[in-house]
């Protein structure tokens, strides 16, 4: 059996100023900050053999805060990055919203449908973060490995950990920043969901 940590990287600036960071490399706020330290405390018992980030700076530092418990290698690995949000990049929610309207409605809440102009769909994110668990679950059989990875992207991941199709997208909450999910994967590489949208750490 592998145990999946899935952490959502602490708040950045898109996240504070309510623009759509996507790809953009955002430095954390200060509550990023202090959501680390909660998280690292939260896992610092937690017997982690593998962390993995993606290349962007709010989850490696991420990263970084968790890793101080564990003095691990840290292991880049861009399957995990947020959404590629093409034109929305950078743009603020609410102007996203006047702009795109048809698109934006789609994201709210028809997540199947999703396309960002000329960026990825929700399909494309689907399949990438899926295979990039797997990859991950099968370079470490029976370790513990924790993922650092972004909103959109851990929606995903669990999805398919709940054995759903992107039909069920819409089902599946938007962890806040620092929540944390857990997943098991038997030898035959089936996923069970063990903790979901985990928030209590956070103050």
């Amino acid at each position: 059996m592998t145990k999946v940590i899935l952490v959502r990287h602490c708040q950045a600036e898109g996240n504070l100023k309510r623009f759509f960071q996507g790809r953009i490399d955002t430095d954390i706020t200060e509550t990023g900050r202090k959501q680390i330290g909660e998280v690292m405390e939260l896992l610092s018992a937690e017997p982690i053999d593998e962390i993995y980030c993606t290349s962007l700076t709010r989850a490696r530092k991420t990263a970084e805060g968790i890793n101080l418990y564990h003095e691990l290698p840290i292991h880049t690995d861009d399957s995990f990055l947020e959404i590629d949000a093409g034109d929305w990049e950078g743009k603020l929610l609410t102007d996203i919203a006047v702009e795109f309207p048809e698109q934006y409605e789609n994201w709210c809440s028809n997540q199947k449908d999703f396309s960002a102009p000329n960026g990825e769909s929700m399909a494309q994110v689907y399949e990438r973060v899926k295979n990039g668990l797997l990859n991950i679950v099968k370079q470490n059989p029976n370790k513990i490995v924790c993922i650092v990875s972004h909103g959109c992207a851990i929606k995903n991941m669990m999805c398919f950990a709940h054995g759903w199709t992107l039909e069920n997208m819409d089902k599946v909450p938007l962890g806040t920043n620092t929540s944390v999910n857990i997943i098991e994967f038997d030898d035959n590489l089936q996923p069970k969901i063990i903790l979901e949208n985990y928030t209590d750490h956070l103050q």
